[in-house]
């Protein structure tokens, strides 16, 4: 009788990897068999250490979600009296930083066939043996940068190895009883489908097959060669297929902005077959799929059967273009759809009565909604981390547009949580590794601001105003006697600001603008909870910080700080009206910024200005998303360490309806948050979400 099984110990650990592996003997030659298999995460198989599937599959209870795997092909070529079948499967949530959405779990139904006929079951139970991978990174809460689970298993396990089951701690699986259910967890996370009818652009044939050594290797090859089909294409009318073509079939979908979530696909062929499907952030000069700007593959696999089924898969990474490639002579014939994942909200809604600008709010909304989950994620395709600096401008987007403050209260908590012994707030949390960032740490404070602003969260405040004042003694504790500014040079920091070739002096002058905004907001906190003796030590602390930094007060990334941090009163006398002239940051995180503190001000129309040139540029550079750097220059472009969506870009979602209703939603008293409109030449339909109410036009 089937069971779920899983391996003794790690049925909630995060981020888990385990082998399962089952081998049958027989009188007879293996010749044919088939697995149904469901499986709570991504999952490969191997039989006799040949890959025959791939599918991102999440099952949400016993039996849901099985996928048919046809292990027909190389049983049959073997033909051999032993076969070895072993199944990886990752434990995933959504995302790469949260807990599991399911227990881990692996049900597997089927048999191996002999050629006299005898069937050999092998569904999943306790004559299957499990292994917990030592060089896999196990209860880490971030996936592993550079090596995910395809990767990883490309490179780590060889195919004897699968075959001898190496490795030590080899164990019977443990069965589970079915009533050991996906646990319902308290998540605002939903699956929101998006029709991809209309943008199939094209399907046809492929003239030429991929080099099969190419598809069998590393998953960069397999993406490369089957990037390279595209070239050999012709497009339905007049593809000239024939029944002794091997290349096969493929169809095409290109989509106005990035998307992350799950795919499926239902697929009806003849005979058993191979499906390729590639996912690119653009399209190369043959308008086919290609690798990302970070040169990262995606692709998957998946044999499927004859007859009709469905195959559902994880697209962790964004995608514009898809396209999937059957391979071998079988007619096939695919429908896709598709699933956002994103935290449960609705999207903002603008109405400039500019073509231009509601195309930039419309990007705005879908770059923001890729990095909305459990927590905000910098960017869904290299790390999905949970970053302070990148959560803060989320958070404030999200307080700003939507009102709903439950993932800004999460990701305050998740920072405190994870606070360092010494006070310092890690710049990414959760994560396997130490990342000692003292700008994004000196944020923190005022994303607690920030956030008791928007909401009056008062527990919230009593439970992390403890963190508030470690963090801030951490700083203090770090300043220079002799010049009353940070000591950078400690082991294992890095001091970041932006993206930007900073001298060392600028680079000293950001990171002091910081901690002056972090003293500022600690003083807003302090008052806040009656605690006058901190609110003036923190207050003369922020004095003697301002002075110390004098003149290098002019530097446009600490001035942008400062303009955005302190009263406006006070960074007006600090920073000279001409300082941010001609400024254009290489990011739309610090564009953003650059934008408020031209308010700050009193300069609306530079921050109009600014918006038009940074993402209008982009925009017009082909932008679904909004991308990590830019320049409308193009001069400083990083063509390979940047991702094509990256929410702290997302800027205009918040920038066109404040310029738009004359309305500063962050300023911390309301005597601040009113300016003079600014006309974009139409008219408008806004909303603000402000601490003081909603403001509409």
């Amino acid at each position: 009788m089937t069971a779920w099984v899983w391996d003794a110990f790690h049925r909630e650990t995060p981020n888990q990897l385990v082998l399962f592996r089952r081998v049958v003997e027989a009188g007879a030659p293996i010749v044919d068999g088939s697995l149904e298999i469901a499986a709570r995460g991504s999952f490969r198989v191997w039989v006799d250490g040949i890959l025959v599937a791939h599918h991102d599959v999440q099952s949400s209870e016993p039996g849901a979600d099985a996928v048919r795997c046809d292990l027909g092909a190389v049983l049959g070529e073997r033909r051999d009296r032993r076969a070895t079948v072993v199944v990886g499967v990752y434990l995933l949530g959504v995302g790469t930083h949260h807990q599991p959405r399911a227990l881990g779990g692996l049900w597997v139904e089927g048999a191996l066939r002999t050629d006299d006929g005898a069937a050999h079951p092998v569904d999943s139970g306790s004559t299957w043996s499990t292994h917990v991978p030592a060089s896999w990174r196990q209860n880490s809460q971030q996936m592993v940068w550079s090596a995910g689970f395809t990767e990883w298993s490309d490179r780590t396990l060889s195919p004897a190895g699968l075959v001898a089951g190496e490795g030590d701690g080899w164990a019977a699986a443990v069965e589970y009883d079915d009533d050991q259910r996906p646990r319902p967890l308290d998540r605002d996370i939903v699956e929101e489908v998006v029709a991809l009818r209309p943008f199939l652009r094209e399907t046809g044939t492929v003239l030429a097959p991929a080099p099969d050594d190419a598809r069998r290797g590393l998953a960069v090859d397999r993406a490369a060669a089957c990037v390279a089909l595209g070239a050999t294409r012709v497009a339905d009318p007049g593809s000239p297929r024939t029944a002794t073509d091997d290349a096969g079939r493929y169809g095409l979908w290109v989509v106005p902005h990035q998307l992350v979530g799950f795919l499926t696909l239902t697929v009806d062929a003849s005979a058993p077959t191979t499906i390729d499907v590639i996912a690119g952030e653009a399209l190369d000069e043959h308008d086919w799929p290609t690798a990302t700007r970070q040169g990262i593959a995606a692709i998957d696999t998946v044999v499927v059967p004859a007859g009709r089924t469905t195959h559902r898969f994880w697209h962790r990474r964004t995608f514009r273009s898809l396209a999937w490639i059957a391979h071998g002579t079988a007619r096939v014939a695919v429908e896709a759809s598709f699933a956002t994942v994103t935290a449960r909200r609705s999207d903002p809604v603008l109405r400039s009565g500019v073509e231009r600008y509601d195309r930039m709010h419309a990007v705005s909304v879908a770059t923001v909604r890729a990095g909305r989950q459990d927590l905000y994620e910098d960017c869904p395709l290299r790390e999905g981390g949970h970053y302070v600096a990148d959560a803060r401008l989320q958070a404030l987007f999200d307080l700003a547009t939507t009102g709903v403050a439950t993932t800004s209260r999460r990701s305050v908590l998740q920072f405190a949580s994870a606070q360092d012994d010494d006070g310092m707030i890690p710049a990414l949390s959760p994560s396997g590794t130490r990342h000692r960032i003292p700008d994004f740490a000196l944020q923190w404070p005022s994303f607690v601001e920030d956030h008791v602003r928007f909401t009056g969260d008062r527990a919230l405040l009593d439970e992390v105003y403890p963190a508030v004042v470690r963090c801030l003694d951490w700083a203090a504790a770090h300043v220079d006697p002799a010049t009353g500014r940070l000591d950078l040079d400690r082991p294992g920091w890095w001091s970041f600001v932006d993206w930007h070739a900073f001298t060392p002096h600028a680079l000293q002058a950001g990171v002091d603008a910081q901690h002056a905004v972090a003293l500022r907001s600690g003083v807003a906190l302090a008052e806040a909870t009656g605690d006058g003796v901190r609110a003036a030590a923190w207050r003369a602390a922020l004095d003697r910080v301002l002075a110390a930094l004098g003149e290098a007060s002019a530097h446009p990334h600490a001035a942008t700080i400062l303009l955005n941090g302190l009263d406006p009163a006070r960074a007006r006398s600090l920073v000279a009206p001409s300082a941010l002239d001609g400024f254009v940051p290489e990011t739309g995180y610090f564009a953003f910024w650059v934008c408020r503190a031209h308010l700050a001000l009193g300069n609306p129309g530079a921050a109009r200005e600014l918006l038009d040139r940074y993402w209008g540029t982009m925009l017009d550079a082909g932008a679904g998303t909004w991308w990590e750097r830019w320049s409308p220059t193009r001069e400083v472009v990083e063509s390979t360490g940047s991702s094509l969506c990256h929410p702290w870009s997302a800027g205009p979602l918040v920038l066109l309806p404040m310029l738009a209703l004359g309305v500063d939603p962050f300023a911390r008293d309301r005597a601040d948050a009113r300016f003079e409109p600014v006309d974009l030449g139409g008219p408008v339909g806004a909303e603000l979400h402000t601490p003081s109410g909603i403001v509409r036009a």
